[in-house]
């Protein structure tokens, strides 16, 4: 399958935590921006797989009016095509969400939007700088669980005060998300909580706030390391991602995967208003690199990589290529191989990190 990635920089403020590619949009060109973004897709092209999802990321992609996003749509159509069977997944903030908007977007052809929530804990709301308040989230929740079958709910552990999570979770239960993603709180170099770092929970109380969801979130399957899913509503764009196959980048900063080359779209926004799609890196990987990629990718995921799936793809077998780096990670505890699969153990999900640094070498 291949993806479509939009990034939409534009942000009515810059939360503190954020490291993404982002721009004020207070005088932003955010017009001039939707045409230089239609020329870029308009020059794209298509894979030789079928278009499965299209994700408009940001910055805050909720901010575009309803003829901006339709004009993106439009473009994407034009290119890819976009069947009913194309999962269109739109990032909004809460602020931003309206029983009229929801509708409006699902009409012009969203069918799956992620909300970010992130607590319903107004002091931690405060402390992570969200515009939104829990009562506006939970409004926003509503309406989009109204207007939508398919939607995620986003939350972040680790704000201060730390013991409001067990409440966001429990009121996350009760609006029933068909997927929920929970991450840890990050202090990032190049963001305002950089010279935060120390107020970074200890890694220990980290670990116990990574598993109150596990518990919480029992009906939805944990099918990624910090995902959640009722069957069949996992993320489709996200899947092509962690089973390492192709999708294109569009906006600024957006990474495409192509070919075996990953590039990024210049960061900047006046450069790609002058050249839409102009490249600020790019990198050629080697069928070596691809077949690394693709199993630590698959360790994020529940169901792992079955030793048949590896060889359609690769011509080979797994074990040849991996087969001590994987048995050293099952002797660990991390990975579990009954000859059909190779998927991680729970504590495979908490040390991740450590399965790719073994299979690196």
């Amino acid at each position: 399958m291949s993806a479509v990635y939009v990034h939409i920089p534009f942000c009515r403020t810059i939360c503190p935590y954020c490291d993404f590619v982002r721009v004020r949009d207070r005088g932003a060109p955010v017009d001039a921006f939707v045409d230089a973004l239609r020329r870029e897709i308009a020059w794209a092209s298509p894979e030789d797989a079928p278009l499965r999802s299209v994700f408009f990321g940001g910055g805050t992609p909720s901010l575009l009016d309803e003829a901006q996003l339709g004009e993106i749509l439009d473009a994407l159509d034009r290119r890819f095509g976009l069947s009913t069977a194309v999962e269109v997944t739109l990032e909004a903030n809460p602020d931003d969400v309206t029983a009229e908007k929801a509708w409006t977007w699902r009409r012009l052809g969203v069918n799956r939007v992620s909300l970010g929530v992130q607590s319903f804990d107004d002091a931690a709301l405060r402390y992570l700088g969200r515009r939104h308040g829990a009562d506006g989230a939970r409004r926003a929740c509503e309406a989009i669980r109204d207007a939508f079958a398919n939607w995620s709910m986003d939350l972040i552990y680790g704000a201060r005060p730390v013991g409001a999570w067990t409440a966001t979770l429990e009121e996350c239960v009760r609006f029933d998300p068909p997927h929920v993603s929970a991450y840890g709180l990050t202090y990032e170099a190049g963001t305002s909580f950089e010279r935060r770092r120390g107020e970074a929970i200890e890694d220990d109380d980290s670990l116990a706030l990574y598993r109150e969801p596990r518990a919480a979130l029992g009906a939805w399957k944990h099918y990624e390391i910090s995902n959640f899913a009722r069957p069949g509503r996992e993320s489709v764009h996200n899947l092509v991602y962690w089973r390492n196959e192709a999708y294109h980048g569009f906006g600024t900063g957006a990474y495409s995967f192509l070919h075996g080359v990953r590039a990024r779209n210049t960061t900047d926004l006046h450069a790609y208003l002058a050249h839409p799609g102009a490249k600020c890196e790019s990198l050629g990987l080697t069928l070596r690199e691809v077949r690394l990629e693709t199993v630590i990718q698959h360790m994020r995921l529940a169901d792992g990589l079955t030793h048949a799936a590896y060889r359609r793809r690769f011509g080979r077998a797994l074990r040849d290529d991996f087969g001590p780096a994987l048995d050293a990670l099952a002797a660990r505890g991390l990975l579990s191989d009954d000859g059909v699969c190779v998927r991680p153990t729970a504590a495979g999900f908490e040390l991740n990190n450590e399965i790719g640094l073994a299979l690196i070498g």
